[in-house]
């Protein structure tokens, strides 16, 4: 069964949120919110790195990123070449592709055709591919697939979460 946070269940969690929060450190002016760990070493490189630039870009190197196959780098401009590498991308066979499915195609993939009592009362004949039954006695609906009913899901209740289950999730 699923379950929502309501506006009580909400109003309840953010007092819990807030009472949980209570016990944490507040930042204070002028400090850290941790110990400086750096060796002076370390300070000292990190320090330097304050007017860091990056290298010049050329055709090997972008900026300290190297330039991989399909790319090129000209007077600082990356560009995409494709490069009729196998990395290449060929779009005329990507957009002609005949296993890919058309919004149009889809629209009558599954059809609704009503409700029965149980599942031993769905129809066993003159059925198409596509067609979709709901079972009352589960809820569960049906797809026929050419030569069997294949289950789709189901409705289910949702439910408003406790102040007691909050209280659960908030304890540890």
């Amino acid at each position: 069964m699923s379950k929502f946070l309501d506006e009580n269940g909400l109003l309840y969690f953010w007092g819990k949120i807030k009472t949980l929060a209570g016990g944490k450190v507040d930042k204070e002016a002028g400090k850290g919110l941790s110990t400086n760990d750096f060796t002076t070493a370390e300070k000292e490189k990190l320090t330097g790195l304050e007017n860091y630039t990056l290298p010049a870009a050329s055709a090997d190197v972008l900026g300290g990123v190297k330039v991989g196959a399909g790319l090129a780098v000209n007077q600082g401009v990356l560009s995409a070449t494709g490069g009729g590498t196998a990395d290449s991308v060929d779009w005329a066979n990507v957009q002609n592709k005949p296993d890919l499915a058309l919004k149009s195609d889809l629209t009558s993939l599954y059809r609704y055709k009503g409700s029965v009592t149980n599942y031993a009362s769905l129809p066993s004949s003159g059925n198409v591919t596509g067609d979709v039954w709901n079972v009352e006695a589960t809820g569960m609906n049906y797809a026929w697939t050419g030569e069997d009913w294949d289950a789709l899901g189901q409705s289910f209740e949702i439910q408003a979460i406790s102040n007691g289950e909050i209280d659960e999730i908030t304890a540890g």
